[in-house]
């Protein structure tokens, strides 16, 4: 199963835009107007802030203080449904869990059902690419292997855009023997598929032979979970050790271990991608407190105090951003997708990040900036 269960359909609620707040010397980046110098917000997205946090709130000693000015990190979010997000800045370009298609997963009874056939919605993904993704990304951060993660990247690499690149894909084992099933990189095609495990740091670009150059930016990955809803588990898992026949149904697609992910882009902030799935491990990403949290809203039922947990683990991040909480099936060039978030989940996050942090309310394809 994804990690959410299917929201009900809701007109968002009107949000109030950001007083102008005191610029507070800290390490963490907050979002900010390019209108109002210090004020948090967002370019192209709505957003929902509280007052500034104490110029006293923890920060990671073993990094240095951030120096990007006010409200221009250049470095800019967009969400693409469920839990996909593109992160751009100074030409560079990455994506997290691709998914455009967005296809029905249930039954008649309205339970996932696996048995379905995989599609792939060739215009949806052709228009986002059109419209909104200006380019191929350098890397493609797969958290795991379902369906609403995974399936639409093979489309995606053979695209006439991207094909002719060199795109390096960072999956766990199982992830990247689905993506050799279903024909990725293709035949003579520059895209690399690289397994990671968690603990790796890579940086772009590599460093070259006997130099030591600051890089643009560095990719930390951490070993996490899957969400755990009712009834304590999910569908559909499963690990392999070798590539299987090529899948055909949405259960062919199984999880093979879960992924987040902390890019930092020189010394103006880290983004952390929690934002695959409603679950994480506390002992695995303690002690990176990023500036910026992607985390997964929906689909926790079964996780005792998942956000409170999530939040105080990663250090109380300055900025919160929800993740996979909308319905997952409402076209993108749907008007209506607008409508599917979950908005118990913004909420929720908004109760717990309280007056310390600010919490982004982010709408379908629309650019923001960090």
């Amino acid at each position: 199963m994804p990690s959410q269960q299917p929201a009900a359909a809701q007109q968002p609620t009107a949000v109030q835009q950001p007083a102008a707040a005191q610029h507070l010397p800290s390490r963490r980046s907050v979002l900010r107007t390019s209108v109002a110098a210090g004020a948090v917000g967002v370019t192209g997205a709505s957003a929902t802030s509280a007052t500034a946090a104490s110029a006293d709130a923890p920060a990671s000693a073993s990094r240095p203080a951030r120096r990007s000015r006010r409200g221009s990190s250049g470095v800019r979010l967009r969400w693409l449904g469920i839990a996909g997000w593109e992160l751009a800045f100074d030409g560079h370009r990455l994506l997290v869990d691709p998914y455009l298609t967005r296809q029905p997963y249930t039954g008649p009874d309205g339970k996932g059902d696996m048995t379905r056939a995989l599609e792939v919605d060739h215009r949806i993904i052709d228009r986002v690419l059109r419209e909104h993704l200006e380019g191929a990304p350098e890397f493609v951060l797969l958290t795991h292997g379902h369906w609403d993660h995974l399936a639409d990247v093979p489309y995606l690499l053979d695209h006439p855009s991207w094909r002719d690149e060199e795109i390096n894909v960072l999956g766990a084992e199982t992830h990247l023997h689905l993506l050799t099933a279903m024909g990725v990189p293709g035949k003579g095609r520059g895209h690399r598929l690289v397994v990671v495990s968690g603990g790796e740091v890579l940086r772009h670009p590599l460093q070259p032979s006997g130099k030591r150059p600051r890089p643009d930016y560095t990719i930390e990955v951490f070993r996490s979970l899957h969400s755990q809803l009712g009834g304590y588990g999910f569908d559909p898992y499963g690990t392999l050790t070798a590539p299987p026949s090529r899948p055909r149904t949405l259960g062919d697609l199984v999880e093979g271990g879960t992924l987040g992910y902390q890019v930092t882009v020189g010394d103006r902030l880290s983004v952390m991608f929690l934002s695959g799935t409603a679950n994480f491990a506390a002992r695995e990403v303690s002690g990176a407190a990023p500036d910026v949290l992607v985390l997964g809203a929906s689909g926790h039922a079964a996780v005792h105090d998942y956000v409170e947990r999530a939040v105080s683990a990663l250090g109380r991040p300055r900025v919160v951003v929800p993740s996979h909480h909308d319905d997952m099936v409402t076209a993108l060039d749907d008007p209506a997708v607008h409508g599917t978030v979950n908005r118990q989940a913004v909420e929720r996050l908004r109760q717990v990040v309280g007056a310390a942090g600010h919490v982004v309310d982010p709408r379908h394809l629309e650019q923001f900036e960090l």
